[in-house]
């Protein structure tokens, strides 16, 4: 079976200048380009605007996708040798973490003579694999970031990038709920980002994440347990009936209140930097310094008591109660009974 797949595209700018970390949104084609890191929706993204210029000037372009793990001998210089006809090239090699020994001393050959009139694009995801081939692209390809977002942080730098791109502003809080709401992955938050840029006028604010994205699990069990936390025992008791009316689970928003709790507990008698605090617990320093307000209310051994009622709650949730839906609703009613007292 042949490792290439053959479709239409078109051609690469040449010369380009080497690059360490572009940002898939303004990126331009290149000769030799590195899409580095296990993210593939950025890999995707990167890959769909260097194909588009690419065949805004040469409609007649030939695109390859190359599978390097069964790379036959000279396979490589083939592909990027002259057509018939003189078409301009773009191949993608995907997943080098996977190349076979052939490709690895094919690549490394063709480095010393690139070809004229060819965009190479080659996807490398992690792994210690065809290591000299990395490090020699690193130095002069065009390398595209596609670095995995790890936290909260990450992500609100993502969200702000894209709404920069776009000529958008979108608010604090909104960004916040937007990736408490939207933020489990980069494609649901990208794909959530260029909704709210496509349907919605203007600055972006929380009520527009709200209407759009508030229906959410992540978002409802949060809500939940923000309004418990802040001593607004009804409206928490009408978030979480209408929660588990439209499919929530008790279990979600038990997680939701052991995070909220543990942030409040941590924060209480807390004297020092809350960036290190925020750090030591594993979470955003902003959503730290959101939960500080909130802890001005409480004392701290309220904060044990409440996080004690989560934690039962939680195993009644998880089988320990007949009634999860109601053994969580009463840790509802006592973490918000427990405010300011």
């Amino acid at each position: 079976m042949a490792a290439a797949q053959r479709g239409s595209g078109q051609r690469g700018r040449r010369g380009a200048a080497p690059s360490a970390g572009e940002d898939f949104r303004t990126v331009e084609p290149a000769a030799l380009m590195l899409l580095r890191g296990p993210e593939d929706y950025l890999a995707s993204r990167a890959m769909d605007r260097i194909k588009s210029q690419l065949r805004a000037q040469h409609p007649d372009l030939e695109y390859t996708r190359f599978d390097v793990s069964v790379a036959a001998s000279g396979e490589l210089a083939t592909l990027a040798s002259p057509s018939l006809f003189g078409e301009a090239r773009m191949i993608l090699a995907e997943d080098l973490a996977q190349m076979n020994d052939t490709f690895l001393a094919d690549a490394l050959a063709y480095l010393d003579e690139v070809a004229d009139d060819v965009t190479l694009v080659m996807r490398h995801s992690g792994g210690n694999r065809g290591k000299k081939l990395i490090d020699t692209l690193a130095g002069r390809a065009v390398v595209v970031d596609c670095a995995a977002a790890k936290s909260d942080a990450d992500k609100m730098d993502f969200l702000r990038r894209e709404f920069r791109a776009a000529g958008r502003e979108i608010q604090s809080d909104a960004a916040r709920a937007l990736v408490a709401a939207a933020g489990s992955s980069l494609s649901d938050l990208g794909g959530a980002c260029q909704q709210l840029i496509r349907d919605v006028a203007g600055q972006i604010t929380e009520d527009d994440v709200d209407r759009y994205h508030g229906g959410r699990v992540e978002a409802t069990a949060f809500k939940v347990a923000d309004a418990a936390f802040e001593g607004r025992r009804d409206a928490a008791t009408r978030l979480y009936r209408h929660a588990v009316s439209t499919g929530v689970s008790p279990i979600a928003v038990t997680a939701a209140l052991a995070r909220k709790g543990r942030q409040i507990a941590a924060l209480v008698d807390h004297r020092g930097s809350t960036d290190r605090l925020a750090s030591s617990l594993g979470v955003p320093p902003w959503q730290l310094r959101q939960a500080a307000e909130t802890a001005r209310r409480w004392q701290s051994h309220r904060a044990a008591a409440a996080v004690e009622a989560v934690a039962r709650a939680d195993a009644e949730a998880k089988g320990a109660s007949r009634t999860p839906e109601y053994a969580v609703e009463r840790a509802i009613g006592i973490i918000a009974g427990s405010v300011g007292r």
